[in-house]
């Protein structure tokens, strides 16, 4: 179209894209404080032009191609990865930092401390075997500890069930996550197949894979349309066709497992086969029936990863504390009964290897009775051989646990064990055990800081590409009022014009 109504045309372009572009503008401003929002920009495109004869092509105007938002995924695939590390880091840190205080050293009434008064204990009824109060002291303070250690291991059982607890509720909250993600998917699909670009809707795409990277470490891929899946430990999560739904592992015993389907512990317990460690997350296909098939999913990032390898550090803690107070028990046990019982005696532990610190305590006879204490090797006045060599053990170097060959070494004539060779003594076995949890929280403690700093960079490197800048936007606005001020002129101009050729002129 030419001459003045093509002009106008022209004008009527101009101030069309301009408004698209401020309206563009006051979005970005209106979400300069939203959560994960790109800022976006309009795209402007020449429309196509018409060619004059003996003259060429002349231009017709200003269309808006398309409106995008400013993302660079490659950084946001690194956020996403960086954020699944410092979870799991972070995670397990909590959980060990837990675990160190439930251990309880150094402290004044510790096991250590505790351990070391019941050695001084005996120690004196040795030197006073004839003292009915030496008797009830030993009785008393070997209560004590064993009341300790009880307590120790019911807050660490706790500390693994609160944890296997902690693992089924992230579950549920990455399978809601992921049904979300697949409504959005189709949002996303509907628009995009109707050549629109939906870029709030991929905002909000991108939220929640950033909050899924923090529950497991996830990795992703984008169809044509946007439309995304989720892969976790080389399985499909989502798929354009296909969902998958994510179960934990609360108890197993004997080839069977009580699992929390879809990591729900209240109604959506069952019963499967399988030998699994508590806390295993499996995975299953959700459009399957009760007899869908489950399998081992490997986490190894994000909080529910990081949970994981907290139930393992913890349950390593509670063998060693088992080995610790089994040690201790048939040691004992082994000089109190003159080398005829392991497992009877002074303390009782019970049957089972997996429960013998919350089984420990003194034998029910003797806390009845302490003057029936057997303090001598003999019935003769004043020996207190027994107590003494008891007192001993303190000092010798056990395997640890202690095995049935150097509880055989036992002599019973002068009341000891062989030293072990790279063996250690009671405190040092506990020291032990304080120490590599020590350690762990530690590495965990570092990891998470270094992890965090790494976010952090990332983060910043995102917003500067994505994130809104309030004076630019505002230049911008000045930019595009100016361009559509300039075209409504123009279209005034126009006006005047076509008034003068159809009113002013002719006969």
């Amino acid at each position: 179209m030419s001459g003045l109504f093509g002009t106008l045309n022209t004008a009527t372009t101009g101030m069309s894209a301009n408004q698209v572009a401020l309206q563009t503008s006051s979005h970005n401003i209106a979400n300069t404080n939203t959560d994960g929002y790109s800022r976006q920009r309009v795209q402007l495109q020449t429309t196509p032009p018409y060619t004059i004869a003996g003259v060429g092509t002349m231009g017709t105007g200003v269309k808006t191609a398309k409106i995008t938002r400013i993302v660079d995924d490659f950084v946001r695939n690194q956020i996403r990865d960086a954020n699944s590390q410092y979870q799991f880091y972070d995670q397990k840190s909590e959980v060990l930092g837990q675990l160190e205080g439930i251990l309880n050293e150094p402290s004044d009434n510790g096991v250590l401390k505790q351990l070391s008064t019941l050695t001084s204990s005996w120690k004196q009824l040795g030197n006073n075997p004839e003292l009915g109060t030496a008797k009830t002291l030993v009785v008393e303070n070997a209560s004590t500890f064993g009341d300790t250690v009880r307590g120790i291991a019911k807050s660490v059982n706790q500390l693994k069930s609160d944890s296997v607890q902690s693992i089924a509720k992230n579950t549920l909250d990455f399978n809601e996550k992921i049904k979300q993600l697949q409504t959005l998917n189709e949002q996303v699909y509907n628009m995009a197949s109707q050549g629109e670009t939906p870029n709030d809707l991929l905002d909000s795409r991108d939220n929640l894979l950033k909050d899924l990277s923090e529950l497991a470490n996830i990795s992703t891929s984008t169809d044509s349309y946007g439309r995304v899946a989720v892969q976790l430990g080389g399985q499909d999560i989502l798929t354009n066709d296909s969902r998958a739904v994510l179960s934990t592992v609360m108890a197993s015993n004997n080839g069977q497992a009580s699992i929390a389907v879809g990591g729900n512990t209240v109604s959506g317990q069952t019963t499967i086969d399988g030998d699994y460690q508590v806390g295993t997350v499996l995975i299953s296909d959700a459009s399957a029936d009760t007899t869908a098939a489950y399998n081992k999913l490997d986490v190894t990032a994000g909080t529910i990863g990081g949970l994981q390898d907290s139930v393992d550090e913890i349950q390593k803690r509670m063998d060693e504390l088992n080995d610790f107070v089994g040690t201790i028990t048939k040691t004992v046990n082994t000089v109190y009964t003159d080398g005829k019982s392991s497992t009877t005696g002074f303390f009782d532990i019970g049957d089972d290897p997996q429960n013998y610190a919350l089984n420990f305590k003194v034998s029910d006879a003797i806390v009845a009775n302490p003057q029936s204490l057997v303090v001598g090797q003999t019935n003769l006045s004043g020996d207190g051989s027994k107590a003494l060599a008891i007192a001993k053990l303190s000092t010798v170097k056990f395997n640890q646990p202690v095995d049935d060959a150097q509880l055989g070494s036992y002599d019973a004539t002068t009341m000891s064990f062989k030293d072990i060779d790279g063996g250690s003594t009671y405190a040092e076995d506990f020291n032990n055990i304080v120490t590599k949890n020590g350690i762990s929280k530690q590495q965990a403690d570092n990891t998470s800081a270094a992890q965090l700093s790494l976010l952090n960079q990332l983060e910043y490197k995102n917003e500067s590409v994505s994130g809104v800048s309030l004076n630019e936007e505002m230049s911008d606005v000045i930019k595009f009022q100016q361009g559509f001020q300039a075209n409504a002129r123009l279209l005034s101009v126009v006006s005047e014009m076509l008034d003068t050729l159809i009113n002013r002129t002719g006969a």
